[in-house]
């Protein structure tokens, strides 16, 4: 149930947080996905990453082993699943308050056994708690904010840190693996002899580059 503080009037009906989102988040599904205002790069990501992997299970993977369709499958549907989870779920952003606060005597905290003062945030009005900062490209505070990754097209901050690291991972092993499959073939052709049409030889070798 909302708070007064986060309910608002609306013809008659009570108006829910996420319709009237302070910051510039972009928010669908009824507020059950947060993401950030800049999807270019993400879609970017999307078509580059989808491109690559397409041209390689067709001309590439298709000539060696079928068990290389299926690692390639399994590390693309799990990168996958990290960058959607990590650029569709709320980072940790921080509630903003109704009115300005007093900055005179700022509440402070313990970190690692000593006394910091909070700072206070202008725009959310808000003391932010350690490792919690203001996102320029989002315009709210993050708790444990990493940094905005326009290729996530999210920040990355205390609740969607495990997906980041998820995808990283998945996605560089999934790198090495496609790198390491398009050098196998060619030692394979070169030692057995054989030949490779020349549109594949140089989509190998633009991957392992």
């Amino acid at each position: 149930m909302l708070d007064d503080a986060e309910q608002r009037l609306r013809g008659g009906r009570c108006k829910q947080l996420w319709e009237d989102f302070p910051g510039n988040n972009m928010i669908c599904c009824r507020g059950l996905c947060l993401t950030g205002p800049d999807p270019m790069i993400f879609i970017f990501n999307l078509i580059l990453t989808f491109g690559i992997l397409s041209a390689f299970y067709i001309l590439i993977a298709i000539r060696l082993h079928p068990v290389v369709f299926v690692i390639g499958f399994i590390l693309h549907g799990l990168s996958l699943y990290f960058l959607l989870r990590c650029a569709f779920t709320d980072p940790g952003i921080m509630k903003r308050g109704s009115t300005p606060q007093n900055t005179e005597n700022p509440p402070t905290h313990i970190v690692n056994g000593q006394v910091q003062q909070l700072v206070y945030c202008n725009t959310c009005h808000i003391f932010r708690p350690p490792k919690c900062k203001h996102c320029r490209t989002c315009n709210n505070c993050v708790e444990e904010f990493d940094h905005h990754c326009p290729w996530v097209m999210n920040c990355v901050g205390k609740r969607n840190y495990r997906y980041f690291v998820g995808f990283v991972a998945t996605i560089s092993i999934l790198c090495v693996y496609v790198c390491a499959c398009c050098l196998g073939l060619l030692i394979k052709t070169g030692v057995s002899g054989g030949s490779l049409p020349t549109h594949v030889v140089l989509l190998a070798i633009v991957i392992i580059l």
